[in-house]
């Protein structure tokens, strides 16, 4: 019973104040998670290293790419016109010319916004076309007789 006692009192007695008694570690993992932390700071490095110079390589691959490279990218990629037949013409390094086809007056827009806000574009020359390729008209059928009219019962 006197065992019991001493176990209880124990339990019941807060930890003395002070510093924290250093984790238990078996010899095998001492400065485990330091190195762990600085192996992971290395390697996040690396990653930032590696981002900044592809990032600076793609920077000067748009810069050297010309004028007619940057309108055809940003016509191409557009979901709106990406299939559309326009080809692309620069005169005197600032002029484009659009010329070809597009499927309606939006896409045509779009073509025409996205050739004047390129970079390096000073005037843009419009000779697309709306092609009606895509709008046709059903004649109604006249196989299928009229509906006969019928007057409601009433009850009586």
């Amino acid at each position: 019973m006197f065992l019991g006692q001493l176990v209880a009192q124990q339990r019941a007695t807060p930890d003395p104040p002070g510093p924290t008694p250093p984790p238990v570690t078996s010899p095998g993992t001492a400065g485990v998670g330091e190195r762990l932390g600085e192996s992971v700071d290395r390697g996040l490095n690396t990653l930032g290293d590696k981002l900044k110079k592809g990032w600076a390589e793609a920077r000067r691959s748009v810069d050297e790419m010309g004028v007619q490279g940057r309108v055809y990218g940003r016509l191409h990629w557009d979901k709106a016109i990406a299939d559309a037949q326009i080809e692309i013409s620069v005169q005197s390094e600032n002029n484009v010319t659009l010329s070809g086809s597009v499927p309606d007056e939006a896409a045509h827009s779009t073509a025409v916004k996205l050739a004047q806000d390129t970079v390096g574009v000073g005037q843009v020359v419009d000779h697309l076309t709306v092609s009606s390729t895509g709008i046709t008209t059903v004649p109604p059928r006249t196989d299928v007789p009229p509906p006969v009219p019928t007057t409601p019962k009433v009850p009586q």
